[in-house]
């Protein structure tokens, strides 16, 4: 759903603005990780309010060096700019991209053809034993891998005499 945010009115009617265009106006400025989230604008005085994810390493002096860039050609388009820096701290909430790469994967693909040709060939049960032995390995492994397991594994080396 496109939200479009109004901008002025003229002789000829009301301007909007789509919010989304002025992100994607506003990201092209930036290089990634940088991203406006948010844009929302003030029909009484034209103030464009931008909301811009940054990391959390990011210099002052890098930031005042963007935002001023902005400011200076979006004012020319007649807005006035106000810039709200929020950190960057993981992955937004509801990003698919994790789940995109994670599908885009041959691995995945291969290991669901081999669960499907397993189903089709040996029935529903050899499935649920297969994953029931499959998801038991991937656990001990898991905590083998945790400091736990790390703790459990030098007590049998040394036990061993290693």
């Amino acid at each position: 759903m496109r939200v479009y945010l109004f901008w002025k009115k003229t002789t000829l009617g009301g301007l909007l603005v789509s919010q989304e265009g002025i992100c994607e106006f506003v990201n092209s400025y930036f290089e990634k990780p940088f991203r406006c989230t948010q844009a929302t604008l003030s029909a009484a005085d034209g103030t464009l309010f931008l909301v811009v994810a940054a990391p959390k390493s990011l210099e002052p002096d890098r930031m005042s060096g963007l935002e001023s860039r902005l400011r200076e050609d979006l004012s020319r388009m007649g807005f006035s700019v106000r810039v709200s820096w929020v950190e960057i701290n993981g992955k937004p909430t509801g990003s698919n991209e994790d789940l995109v790469l994670f599908f885009k994967q041959p691995f995945v693909w291969a290991v669901a053809f081999a669960l499907f040709t397993l189903l089709l060939k040996e029935g529903l049960s050899a499935l649920i034993w297969s994953l029931f032995w499959g998801g038991a390995f991937f656990a001990a492994v898991m905590f083998l891998r945790s400091e736990k397991g790390s703790e459990l594994i030098k007590k049998l080396r040394s036990m061993a005499g290693r």
